[in-house]
């Protein structure tokens, strides 16, 4: 063989290798760019593009979820009034009242906040809390303080109350206490006159005396009956054994402890 055709068969080599290399790329070229395409469309989400079926079926799942997580509304339970309309006691007058308030131990006129801010650093006011029974309104025209002896009382008389309900729907129901002890300025605007005189003081002014506005049920499966019958009981046994005074008001029971 020639020189001249062994270089036309080496050409012929290299030009068959070539070719064979340029249908190869095509060929690779043509396999990858679909998967590229694919992937693409999944990581942009493209305004046009259709979601899953399964997608609206699950965001309906995660609504049901959300509803089912969000707090009930409260349920509104009314309270039972204890005043002279619902409960039957006998009044005693409140000369007897302003009598008693002056004569327990540990009592003082509680003229102004200075007063009263004495009384507590001596002792002879308390502070009161909600306890077994009973519990303190938001206060506007008083202060949760009273005499260590009233506090005594409406400790007993809540206890004597709560254990009148237990084991019975109403268990549970506390008393609600609307008013303790008030300076001068707090009693004239509750538009009354001549408390400045001791003689015409209210006894709120002593420490010695509490209101009783209503009785709190815990739920609607409890009825008014056996809480105002328990609050009526109570008062009225403390009443007839000679440890309170009681006026039935219009819009409360006013308690106050006897000497």
């Amino acid at each position: 063989m020639t020189e001249t055709l062994r270089k036309k068969y080496r050409w012929d080599r290299i030009g068959l290798v070539l070719g064979g290399l340029a249908i190869f790329s095509f060929g690779l070229a043509a396999w990858v760019a679909p998967e590229e395409e694919q992937v693409g469309s999944v990581l942009e989400h493209p305004n046009n593009a259709e979601l899953p079926e399964s997608i609206p079926a699950l965001r309906v799942q995660e609504i049901q979820t959300e509803k089912a997580k969000e707090p009930e509304l409260d349920e509104v339970v009314l309270p039972c009034s204890c005043n002279r309309n619902v409960l039957k006691l006998a009044k005693n007058p409140y000369s007897d009242h302003r009598r008693a308030a002056r004569n327990l131990p540990n009592s003082f006129f509680v003229k102004d906040s200075n007063e009263l801010n004495a009384g507590k650093r001596n002792g002879k006011l308390v502070e009161v809390k909600d306890g077994r029974g009973f519990h303190i309104s938001a206060l506007s025209h008083s202060h949760a303080v009273l005499l260590p002896e009233v506090k005594a009382l409406l400790e007993d008389l809540g206890n004597d109350f709560a254990d009148l309900l237990v084991g019975t729907p109403s268990e549970g129901t506390r008393i609600r206490v609307t008013s303790l002890t008030r300076t001068v300025k707090q009693q004239n605007r509750l538009g009354r006159r001549n408390y400045n005189a001791i003689d015409e003081a209210s006894t709120h002014s002593y420490g010695a005396s509490f209101d009783i506005a209503f009785t709190d049920r815990p739920d609607n499966a409890a009825d008014c009956s056996a809480p105002t019958r328990a609050i009526q009981q109570v008062l009225s046994q403390y009443q007839k054994s000679k440890r309170i005074l009681v006026i039935p008001e219009l819009s409360c029971m006013h308690v106050t402890l006897r000497p």
